[in-house]
């Protein structure tokens, strides 16, 4: 049976149990990290945050603003030093999440039934893919845009 809690309720009991030194694990819902994760039937386990994150870690974090609870990949730092996250299946990037916004780590999720540790070599790989991908996209949207942008 599955209860539904406020944000506030959630956040308290993981801290909860990572301030114990205990794992996570909670089923995600949306689609803004397809295809790694469905929000539907995969599960995300998470583990205290570091002191600072590294380049593709993915991070469940609140946007201040909006107090919405959010999971999705940092990709980077801004000139400022706060994070760059976007979701495996967006192309807007999210900037000036700090460390005090992120909640957790992800360590490991379950998709398709199969667990896939984040040093795991095909999950390592396919971080590469989804980033490439990403990138060729964005660059192909802009020489889009420049080609067919209408004029006034």
């Amino acid at each position: 049976m599955s209860e539904i809690i406020s944000a506030g309720e959630f956040v308290a009991v993981m801290q909860e149990s990572l301030d114990r030194g205990q794992e996570f694990i909670f089923t995600p819902s949306g689609n803004s990290m397809l295809p790694m994760l469905d929000g539907k039937h995969d599960k995300v386990t998470f583990s205290q945050k570091p002191d600072q994150l590294k380049k593709y870690d993915v991070a469940f974090y609140v946007r201040r603003r909006t107090n919405q609870l959010v999971l999705h990949r940092m990709i980077g730092f801004t000139k400022s030093g706060e994070y760059i996250f976007c979701g495996d299946n967006q192309y807007s990037y999210e900037y000036g999440v700090g460390d005090d916004d992120v909640l957790a780590l992800m360590t490991a999720f379950t998709h398709n039934g199969k667990t896939y540790s984040v040093n795991d070599l095909s999950y390592r790989f396919y971080i590469r893919r989804m980033m490439l991908k990403k990138r060729l996209r964005r660059f192909a949207g802009r020489v889009y845009r420049k080609l067919f942008k209408k004029t006034k």
